[in-house]
């Protein structure tokens, strides 16, 4: 009996952390295709002198949205990128 609830906790951590993944995926396509995201848990507006920034928060992945005069774009990625403030130097 102890073996069997194992076995099927093992399977349902390991289709939690596939949907997870499929999840993230769906949500890179939806972003290449400047659609919105489906799980947001989160949003901020970051005001600057010239824009706005908009950062949105989902299960492990963020989106940041730049439109500013002297930033203009979007990235996606883990929790732990920042918030650009400049447009980076070719040192």
């Amino acid at each position: 009996m102890r073996k069997t609830l194992g076995i099927i906790f093992k399977v349902f951590i390991l289709t939690l952390v596939v949907m997870w993944i499929g999840l993230i995926i769906i949500e890179y396509i939806r972003y290449q295709n400047n659609e919105p995201m489906l799980i947001v848990l989160k949003e901020d507006t970051l005001t600057y002198d010239d824009g706005h920034v908009y950062v949105y928060w989902g299960l492990g992945y963020k989106s940041i949205t730049y439109e500013r005069n002297s930033l203009y774009g979007k990235e996606f990625g883990h929790i732990f990128i920042n918030v650009r403030e400049k447009l980076p130097t070719n040192s």
